[in-house]
């Protein structure tokens, strides 16, 4: 992701994810324990607030995603400053609630040691937070966002869903949802996913196919190590698609294209011809 018209930020850790005196998680629920977290290293700083919210579609502040992933990760944790909340969506730690609030102040303790200073850090963290990006990726909390579109599989309780990411970057993404909950599901039967040429104009596509692979699996994290729910592929507008699952017909999809309402002139005359033309039996 990137401010104003932006690119997304790249994973760092090699993971995109990522408690009072003896704090931890609870293996059995995976819900943590309550804690309380020990004083902020360092005060908070005095920063401006975000710039108004932009007009193209999809901006999101920053601060709120990474707010939301961190309550996805470490549900409960309460990040103490803007460093926390950098840090912890940067690179994935694990160990108590206490133990990574002790990792956190080794890691500004390493940070402020430089040139740079407290001062310099702090704001650097704050105006990062406070930047307006361009969303990519992230799974819509309801099916009824706009731009989401779900397709229940044949002979199957699981349903397609796709999302919409960056406008800019004409990004698209899929995702498995039980068709009765409609709650997002990590690869749930055996399948392969397949890029394919237009069926309709073949000959004017790229002569090749093209297996997909998850974003998770992409950046090579094991199907059993994917946080639940999270996975899904990253697609683009107008791709079309083939998934296919043993001992079932092929599914076939295509990818919506977004044009903005308000085309800039060309310049040009346009002509228009029939695009298809049905042949006589």
């Amino acid at each position: 992701m990137k401010a104003k018209k932006s690119s997304r930020q790249k994973p760092s850790g090699g993971h995109p994810y990522v408690s009072s005196s003896r704090s931890s998680v609870n293996k059995s629920t995976r819900e943590p324990e309550h804690c309380t977290p020990p004083p902020t290293p360092a005060p908070p700083v005095t920063a401006p607030a975000p710039e108004p919210k932009p007009s193209w579609r999809g901006a999101v502040l920053f601060r709120d995603t990474c707010l939301e992933q961190i309550n996805k990760l470490y549900p409960g944790f309460q990040p103490r400053s803007d460093f926390d909340i950098v840090e912890l969506v940067s690179t994935r730690h694990k160990g108590t609630y206490a133990e990574i609030y002790a990792w956190l102040d080794e890691r500004y303790a390493f940070s402020t040691s430089d040139a740079f200073g407290k001062e310099t850090t702090d704001k650097y963290c704050t105006k990062l937070l406070n930047t307006w990006m361009d969303s990519s990726g992230h799974k819509p909390k309801t099916n009824n966002e706009f731009g989401v579109f779900t397709h229940p599989l044949p002979d199957s309780k699981y349903s397609i869903r796709l999302f919409p990411g960056s406008i800019h970057a004409a990004e698209y993404f899929l995702d498995f949802v039980d068709t009765e909950t409609g709650q997002p599901v990590n690869s749930p039967f055996e399948h392969e996913l397949w890029g394919i040429p237009d069926p309709v104009t073949p000959h004017l596509s790229v002569p090749c196919s093209g297996k997909l692979r998850s974003v998770e699996r992409a950046y090579g994290i094991k199907q059993e190590d994917i946080y639940p729910g999270e996975e899904r592929y990253l697609l683009r507008d107008g791709l079309t698609c083939l998934l296919t699952r043993p001992g079932k017909k092929p599914v076939r999809f295509t990818i919506p294209v977004r044009r903005e309402k308000n085309v800039v002139e060309e310049g040009v005359d346009v002509l228009h011809f029939p695009q298809t033309i049905d042949l006589d039996p």
